[in-house]
């Protein structure tokens, strides 16, 4: 249920869809997302506490972590049962499916 919780925050799935198109910096995230710091911050804070979002090394930014990757998806799956496949969803489904093999090969090896 924490899980459910969390991505209910105002602002969310904005940062979830952002970041599932690949790692990036909190400036490109609260452009693209259109956040204000404040809210952003908290956010990724959420996000992090949770075990969602992970901030990179070297100050590259933030990324979903295979959890992460694995939550959009169905977040992604769920909304499109009921909004009759939008192109920019299934590009993005396809995009976190494709990341989550990459994960899913890197751990395997």
């Amino acid at each position: 249920m924490e899980i459910l919780k969390t991505i209910s925050y105002a602002g969310t799935m904005e940062v979830l869809a952002s970041l599932g198109k690949g790692p990036k910096r909190f400036t490109e995230v609260m452009f693209e997302t259109k956040l204000n710091p404040g809210i952003l911050n908290r956010v990724l804070k959420t996000l992090i506490n949770s075990g969602i979002v992970a901030k990179c090394g070297n100050d590259e930014g933030y990324a979903l972590t295979e959890k992460g990757i694995k939550i959009s998806l169905y977040i992604l799956k769920i909304v499109e049962v009921s909004n009759n496949e939008k192109p920019e969803n299934m590009a993005l489904i396809n995009t976190l499916a494709s990341r989550l093999e990459q994960v899913k090969s890197s751990t395997v090896a």
